[in-house]
């Protein structure tokens, strides 16, 4: 009689364990599905125009640059800090990439160097006020965005660079390699590299140690005030390379880019990869899943006719529900809310 009630409870306790499993994949594949469910739904609605190689090539040439800016957002984010300036420095890099080719006659790889090395010390900057000053780094990122925006502006004064670019970048929109868009395949590289560095390296595990408890990690002997510094100059360094991916995107730098608006899918897709994949946590994955899940409803939208302004109220939805899924599931596997200390 004991045996069969322990049977009993056996046969219970792998039930609860098969449906805390399937709970489980649902929660770490739920955007997944979410995705494979808009693309089913898009091409049953327009199979003529959605469901089309072209539609395909336009969707992954034009995430690549989003894609990049919020792999920016997340490595703060890893360590528990915010970035708001990505955008801006985006922008910023963007121009001085222009810049030093059409005003300067500098060669690309040069201008290259430049617009990716004034993100990396745009970031620097951040992450001193951040780390060193004690500021909160929504407040000080949103100040050093503020900036850089008035700077962008001023030398521009609203004019796009466009002439004296080289074609080597500015043709990479419609370069292929075996089918795949040269954009996407640099995201791609940017993103293993990213990804290496998070999750396969020292460095990537203390700053993942500082955004789960700080005070912990600095008791274990990581340097906590470096980690989060140079987490911004890594952010820096990437939105610097999304400004350089931009240009060749839209073969052009203007200063639009540096506004708040360009920059919110990047934010809807970094907190709404922390609620899948690994939910809780930010990742390179899921961020990615992120991007191509707003990408890909964004352009099914436009296809069946919606008005512009839907689009930013959908980004900006998007926002608000990621963000509050996404510091919940935090809560639940850190205990704490804090978000952008």
């Amino acid at each position: 009689m004991t045996d069969m009630t322990s049977d009993r409870g056996n046969g219970g306790d792998r039930m609860d364990t098969r449906r805390i499993n399937w709970a489980e994949f649902i929660e770490r594949a739920g955007l997944v599905f979410l995705l494979i469910g808009v693309i089913v739904l898009f091409s049953i609605l327009r199979p003529n125009t959605f469901a089309t190689y072209a539609n395909f090539r336009s969707i992954t040439t034009a995430q690549p640059v989003m894609a990049v800016a919020a792999l920016a957002l997340i490595v703060p984010l890893v360590g528990g800090r915010f970035d708001v300036s990505v955008g801006a420095i985006l922008g910023l890099c963007a121009i001085a990439c222009a810049s030093a080719m059409s005003h300067f006659g500098l060669p690309l790889a040069v201008a290259v160097v430049i617009g990716i090395g004034m993100g990396a010390f745009i970031g620097l900057i951040n992450g001193f006020i951040v780390a060193y000053l004690g500021v909160n780094s929504i407040i000080g990122t949103l100040g050093v965005a503020t900036i850089l925006g008035g700077v962008v502006t001023g030398y521009t004064k609203g004019i796009p660079i466009s002439s004296g670019l080289s074609p080597v970048l500015t043709d990479i929109s419609i370069q292929t390699i075996a089918g795949l868009p040269l954009l996407l395949i640099l995201m791609a590289i940017i993103a293993v590299i990213t990804w290496f560095v998070l999750t396969q390296t020292p460095y990537g595990r203390n700053l993942t140690a500082v955004g789960a408890n700080a005070e912990s990690a600095r008791l274990t002997g990581i340097r906590t005030k470096r980690v989060v510094m140079s987490s911004f100059v890594l952010s820096g360094v990437l939105a610097g390379a999304a400004g350089v991916l931009q240009i060749g995107s839209q073969g052009n730098a203007g200063p639009q880019l540096v506004g708040i608006t360009f920059i919110l899918p990047a934010l809807a897709a970094a907190f709404l990869g922390a609620t899948t994949w690994q939910p809780g946590k930010f990742t390179v994955q899921g961020t990615l899943i992120g991007i191509f899940f707003l990408g890909t409803t964004i352009s099914g939208l436009s296809l069946v006719g919606i008005q512009p302004w839907i689009t930013d109220v959908f980004n900006g939805s998007a926002v608000v529900l990621a963000i509050a899924l996404s510091a919940q599931l935090r809560r639940r596997r850190t205990g704490t809310l804090d978000i952008g200390s």
